[in-house]
């Protein structure tokens, strides 16, 4: 079980997993997934240093998260990760295993890094 605390930063949103034996973790991780791809931030971090383990389950809505927020040019990157839970993610199928960092200082040079992916439109106002 686990809650998850948002964080809206300038050019990401943040989600701080945290280990709670009251709360439905899957649910819980859904919604703010869900409010994440529709914040309109380039990227998604998961913080998942207040975490044990990653449950099969969890696990699996977030490689299917990040399936869905590359299709919407969106990055997602896992921080903070225990030493053995990075191979449990690498368990994942290639096209549903997001980045894994140190820290969100990488998280953010990492997406930094990515080609510019986002492209806004503009209209011109006519005068």
């Amino acid at each position: 079980m686990m809650d998850v605390y948002r964080e809206i930063l300038p050019d990401s949103y943040l989600l701080i997993l945290a280990d709670a034996a009251h709360a439905a973790g899957e649910k819980v991780l859904q919604r703010a997934l869900q409010r994440a791809c529709s914040s309109g931030k380039a990227s998604v971090w998961v913080d998942c240093s207040q975490l044990p383990e990653l449950p099969a389950e969890v696990l699996q809505l977030l490689g299917n998260y990040y399936e869905l927020l590359q299709s919407k040019q969106v990055n997602l990157v896992l921080c903070h990760l225990a030493d053995g839970l990075q191979g449990t993610v690498q368990a994942l199928p290639g096209h549903q295993r997001p980045p894994v960092v140190a820290t969100l200082l990488e998280a953010a040079s990492y997406c930094r890094s990515q080609p510019t992916r986002r492209h806004r439109t503009y209209t011109a106002i006519a005068a």
